[in-house]
Parts: C-alpha cells; sequence; structure tokens
C-alpha cells in the first residue's frame, strides 16, 4: 500500500502470497490501529469483499532535525516520506538542555501547522556536524556546537522529544538523503565530499553508510596528505576550507577584502591570481579523493557544500580525477543542495520508524 494504490483484499493477498483469511485478519488489524482506511467499494456493490482499502499515510509520522552551529531546519514527514511541514531557526547556544528544549518547541510547532496532534510522531533523526559514536552517540570533533561533547545528548532529545531520537553525522545523512532517491540512487559504493566552510566526507559501501570504531569514517578533512600535523589539526580542510582559499588569494597578492564568492567570480573573469589558486585547491581535493578512490573503489563521488557544489570547481577536479585514475568514476552535484542533511534525517527516521512498526524488510 506504500506506492499509493488502493487495494481490495483478493488484490493484496495475490501479491503478497497469503491466503484471503489472513489478508483479512491483517487489514482488521491495521484497520483497529488506524494505519489503513476504506477506500470504496468496487462498482459500489455491498459486502466487505468488494472494498478497497488504502494506507493512512500520516498515522505515523517520522521527524528530522539538521543541526549546525547557526541554525536548525526541521521538518515531519508521513509514512511515505512526503514532508508535512518544515521550519528552520538559530540553533540554540546554550549547550545540550537549550538545543533539547528547543528541538521540542520546533515539533510542537511543526506538528500545528501540519495539522496532526503531537502523538502520532514514532521517531526523530537528527544530524549534526560531528563524529557520532556508532554504539553510545557521543560526539567528538563537534567544534561548532560547543557544550554537547562528553555528554550524553541523545538521551536528552530523546526525552525532551518524548520519543527515540538517532543521531548521526550531517554528511553520512546528505549521502543517504542522495542514495536514497537523489544523484546517487540505485547505488551501493558511493563517497560524498561537503565542501564549503571546511571539508567533510561520508561513504557508503555495500549499501551499507561507515561510521568506523568511533563514527569518524570519511572525515577528509583531517587526511595528512602532505605531512603529518600535531593531534586535532585539519590539515585538507586548512588548505580547502573557505579559509584557506581566502588566505591563498591573498597570499598570492588578491584583494584581502574578496570573499570566496568573489574569488570565483574572479577566476571566470580570467584573474590569474584566482584561476590558480582554484586550481590549485581542486588539485589537492582530487589528491584527497584519489586515495579514496584507491581505497574504497566507489562508483559515483558526489559533491555538496557551497563550494563542492559549484559546477566550474567539479569540474576542475573532475579533469584531474580522469588524467590520473585507471577507471571511469561518476562525479555529480548533489541532486539535494542545502537540504541534503534534513532530508538524509528524515529518511534515516523513517526507515527506523517503519522498522520498529512492521519489522525489517528482508
Amino acid at each position: 500500500m506504500m506506492g499509493g494504490e488502493a487495494l481490495q483484499r483478493p488484490a493484496l493477498a495475490q501479491r503478497i502470497g497469503l491466503s484471503r483469511l489472513a489478508v483479512t485478519e491483517l487489514l482488521a488489524d491495521l484497520e483497529t490501529r488506524g494505519m489503513v482506511h476504506v477506500d470504496g467499494a468496487l462498482g459500489g456493490a455491498p459486502g466487505r469483499s468488494h472494498l478497497s482499502y488504502a494506507l493512512k499515510a500520516d498515522a505515523a509520522l517520522a521527524l528530522g532535525f539538521d543541526v549546525g552551529g547557526t541554525k536548525v531546519a526541521a521538518a515531519i514527514a508521513d509514512l511515505r516520506g512526503h514532508i508535512l511541514a518544515e521550519s528552520v531557526e538559530p540553533t540554540a547556544q546554550d549547550g545540550t538542555a537549550g538545543l533539547a528544549a528547543q528541538l521540542d518547541r520546533m515539533a510542537e510547532s511543526l506538528c500545528e501547522r501540519a495539522g496532526t496532534p503531537r502523538f502520532r510522531l514514532r521517531m526523530a533523526a537528527m544530524g549534526v556536524p560531528a563524529a557520532v559514536h556508532p554504539h553510545s552517540a557521543e560526539l567528538s570533533l563537534a567544534g561548532n556546537l560547543p557544550g554537547l561533547e562528553a555528554n550524553n545528548a541523545r538521551a536528552a532529545f530523546a526525552e525532551a522529544l518524548g520519543i527515540d531520537v538517532l543521531i548521526d553525522n550531517d554528511v553520512n545523512l546528505a549521502l543517504l538523503a542522495e542514495a536514497s532517491g537523489g544523484v546517487a540512487a540505485g547505488r551501493d559504493n558511493v563517497a560524498f565530499v561537503a565542501l564549503g566552510t571546511g571539508i567533510g566526507g561520508a561513504l557508503m559501501i555495500n549499501g551499507h553508510l561507515l561510521r568506523g570504531a568511533h563514527g569518524g569514517a570519511g572525515e577528509m578533512g583531517y587526511m595528512p596528505l602532505w605531512r603529518i600535523e600535531p593531534a586535532g589539526v585539519a590539515a585538507l580542510e586548512d588548505r580547502v576550507g573557505e579559509a584557506g582559499i581566502r588566505r591563498a588569494y591573498v597570499a598570492a597578492g588578491g584583494d584581502a577584502n574578496h570573499s570566496v564568492r568573489d574569488i570565483f567570480a574572479a577566476a571566470e573573469g580570467g584573474q590569474a591570481i584566482a584561476v590558480a589558486v582554484l586550481d590549485a585547491v581542486s588539485a589537492e581535493v582530487a589528491r584527497a579523493l584519489l586515495a579514496i578512490l584507491a581505497l574504497l573503489d566507489p562508483d559515483i563521488v558526489v559533491f555538496g557544500g557551497s563550494i563542492g557544489s559549484r559546477l566550474e570547481f567539479i569540474a576542475r577536479v573532475e579533469q584531474r580525477i580522469a588524467a590520473a585514475w585507471p577507471r571511469p568514476i561518476s562525479i555529480a552535484r548533489s541532486s539535494t543542495g542545502g537540504r541534503a542533511g534534513l532530508i538524509g534525517a528524515l529518511e534515516l527516521a523513517r526507515n527506523a520508524m517503519l522498522d520498529d512498526m512492521f519489522g525489517p524488510m528482508p
């Protein structure tokens, strides 16, 4: 019924390979639970055998958050993944308790806007710019979210929202968004590169997100491509993030007041300094990407972020990869853009909700 089609009991029995009696019992249970409803009768004929049943898609809802250092995006989606309400607010800056209270308020507001009772919220997921331990959900490398590291943040969020909460890295969720319905749909081996203020990455291998022992798999910014740096220094990010690009531009004689957007515009206009800086940055990103290709062999690389999503930057990286890599590799821009983390959070929450309600899919 997830496909949206209203079905009669004989058609359901045939599709899922159960007897009509078994289907009748299952439908009665789902109808009692408010998960399905009668959606008309064949030809108006009387009798339950002629009734058509449809999924009540808003009977259970998933809640998603994309939590950044400056803003929180939130949305609720129904059983089919359709978004019913969405909002964005500045991020609370008073630690776990303040953020938990904010998420609670946002959830209440979203339910009011969608016209749905809050008790229908069944599962929540949130993306954060940090490494998330795969078992304890403790956060590390969370410099943009002060006060959340080394605390049991997930328990505080679950208590505030009154439902189970899943937490994952925001770039992991961006990859999940692309793999579930974006440019990487149908691909099992995917690398996602998020390049903007800093650089982050996420990896999907054989259909599963790669998280690592401490939740830090895919953290490209810490790759020591030139020399081994002191602990905590993100060597690659220091060179290819926004600050690194501006620093390189000024060092080459460029205007200190130029933003990264100005530098890209100058390069489009043919300014030699800007062209040289962006060529150097793309070479460094390509070098990191070649290491990932050699180790993990993805069949598509998706770029996102304010810098990574620029087609002229992707073209620079693609040209260098093509010259150095022996096999064809697809390189694409994220189709979900700035909403990738939120869409991925909703997908993570919805899948977990369905597994919890109906059991894991085979």
